[in-house]
């Protein structure tokens, strides 16, 4: 079974290229334009990876990733955003679901391998725990 990717950003192109990466890595997709409707999602259905952008409205970021820690089972996430400063960044590493901060613009191919690791541990029961823990924050071109 595909795993399922929710890709939370409130820039419709961006969100668009993030699902349409996911789409390409096998998951099964859905999309949240701001906050508040990444926390519907995340209340309606399972799902096992969470690529969230932190300045959204109606709700930030770092709510939908407190919701999506307080889950069981906890979805990985992978936090995308053009601001990662050392504060955001400690405070992301300190929630045990956060896998991955990516700094926008960021290398797609390395997000799309991150996604099909990330998807594969949730397939074999690890969740976030076997997924590797949170990672540094990274810089690439898109």
């Amino acid at each position: 079974m595909p795993a399922t990717v929710l890709v939370a950003d409130n820039d419709p192109g961006v969100r668009a290229l993030l699902a349409e990466i996911a789409v390409l890595t096998g998951a099964r997709v859905l999309t949240a334009e701001d906050g508040e409707a990444a926390i519907a999602r995340l209340g309606e259905q399972r799902v096992d990876v969470l690529v969230c952008d932190l300045d959204m409205p109606k709700k930030a970021g770092i709510d939908v990733l407190r919701f999506a820690a307080a889950l069981a089972p906890a979805p990985a996430a992978v936090v995308v955003s053009g601001y990662l400063d050392a504060a955001t960044v400690a405070q992301l590493q300190a929630m045990p679901c956060v896998q991955a901060q990516l700094k926008k613009p960021f290398d797609v191919l390395a997000f799309a391998a991150l996604l099909r690791r990330l998807a594969a541990a949730s397939a074999a029961g690890g969740g976030t725990a076997a997924a590797g823990g949170s990672g540094a924050a990274g810089e690439g071109a898109a």
